[in-house]
């Protein structure tokens, strides 16, 4: 921890980065306000406008849970998401960037879901795999 903390001190050039307070029992961190940035990157938005597909909705969530498997067996690489919003749990699909690709994947499992709509909403940025 100690050394970590010495390596980030001496790569942003902080100058007298600890102190101990009187009582020895507290250290005060004078530190770059860039140190924060990279260790809050879960707070990175990380979302664009795109589009989603729905493929289920029911309050009985085995329901949902087996049309998520069967869209996975289609399609073992696409993102699925399961909603609750009482009653009812909501399945969501794909993490699509334009209409068309969402139309596209919908007009391929036709008939194989009770329910099929396009939805705009945020959408996480496309996998680097």
């Amino acid at each position: 921890m100690c050394k970590s903390f010495l390596v980030l001190a001496v790569l942003f050039g902080i100058n007298n980065a600890l102190s101990q307070n009187d009582d020895g029992n507290h250290i005060a961190v004078f530190k770059d306000s860039r140190i924060d940035h990279y260790l809050n990157i879960e707070k990175r938005n990380d979302k664009i406008n795109g589009y989603r597909i729905q493929i289920c909705q029911d309050a009985n969530k085995a329901i949902v849970d087996r049309s998520r498997d069967k869209f996975l067996k289609l399609y073992p690489l696409t993102d699925t998401y399961i909603t609750f919003e009482n009653p009812h749990f909501t399945l969501k699909v794909g993490d699509f960037r334009s209409r068309d690709d969402a139309e596209k994947i919908k007009r391929e499992i036709f008939g194989e879901f009770v329910i099929s709509v396009v939805q705009n909403e945020k959408v996480n940025l496309p996998r680097i795999d």
